[in-house]
């Protein structure tokens, strides 16, 4: 919990020091070089495509971003803002982590479906990270990765990650608390296939063009347990034909918005389907 409400404490100062670089108290590129990785293991920079140019990348954005260009709907159409409360981090990352024995239904089920040391997480518009992390402290997951398509919302990501590490004693470190975190400055929808045990997504703000586009990712897909806040019919609607919601929750954010979120299982992992 103390690692967990360090992070929120971050996630704030890193939000300062990208305001006050923007007014050009410093800059940004000085807090990446320090970041930034070995030479050989950054990202850097890609060209042009169809769809509208590239901007250069830099370490703050993640290994392999590639930053979404003007024209490319599934991004412009989707850059809304939600923020969970740590209260609602906490309970979903629980309930994931139990999943089988809080649906009476999944009795028996096996592994893959609770998030555990072997589970791997995706977070679908990933924001200032915070579900990522929260994922990692609490479920101790191989894995937790975020997907974002908002450069500066990234930059504060890994701005903050780089903080955290500074919170951790040394067995914490000599643990790898925080092995396989890493975030990305990318349009999910553009990967040609996701491969995480767990995919999350605060989709509460997507366009129906980029909800579209994501289901025919999701539907070619191989994940166990889906996260959404867009209900069955939606997404059978737009061709996600293989998840099954198995259990649903409130959800409250930092601007004190409600909804409910529905928790997807993989109809083709369903042991005797």
């Amino acid at each position: 919990h103390s690692l967990v409400s360090a992070f929120d404490s971050l996630l704030l100062f890193g939000g300062v020091q990208r305001g006050m670089a923007m007014r050009g108290f410093y800059s940004l590129d000085s807090v990446a070089a320090a970041a930034a990785p070995p030479p050989g293991e950054g990202a850097g920079s890609v060209g042009d495509d169809a769809l509208g140019r590239r901007e250069s990348v830099d370490s703050l954005c993640g290994e392999g971003a590639v930053l979404p260009g003007r024209g490319d709907l599934t991004t412009v159409t989707s850059e809304g803002y939600g923020e969970a409360t740590l209260g609602t981090c906490e309970r979903l990352v629980r309930l994931l982590m139990r999943l089988t024995e809080c649906v009476p239904a999944m009795e028996g089920w096996g592994g893959g479906w609770n998030l555990d040391a072997d589970a791997t997480l995706l977070d679908i518009g990933s924001g200032y990270g915070k579900v990522v992390v929260h994922a990692k402290l609490l479920s101790r997951c191989r894995a937790a990765h975020g997907l974002e398509c908002v450069r500066s919302r990234v930059e504060i990501s890994n701005l903050t990650l780089q903080g955290l590490y500074g919170e951790l004693d040394r067995k914490a470190l000599d643990d790898d608390l925080l092995r396989g975190v890493s975030f990305c400055c990318a349009d999910a929808t553009r990967e040609a296939v996701l491969r995480y045990t767990h995919i999350y997504a605060f989709d509460r703000v997507f366009s129906q063009y980029t909800l579209a586009a994501l289901a025919r990712l999701l539907q070619r897909s191989h994940f166990f347990v889906f996260v959404s806040s867009k209900g069955p019919r939606t997404w059978w609607r737009h061709g996600l034909s293989k998840v099954q919601p198995v259990a649903k929750m409130r959800f409250v954010t930092t601007g004190r918005e409600r909804c409910t979120v529905f928790i997807y299982v993989n109809a083709q992992f369903v042991p005797g389907v």
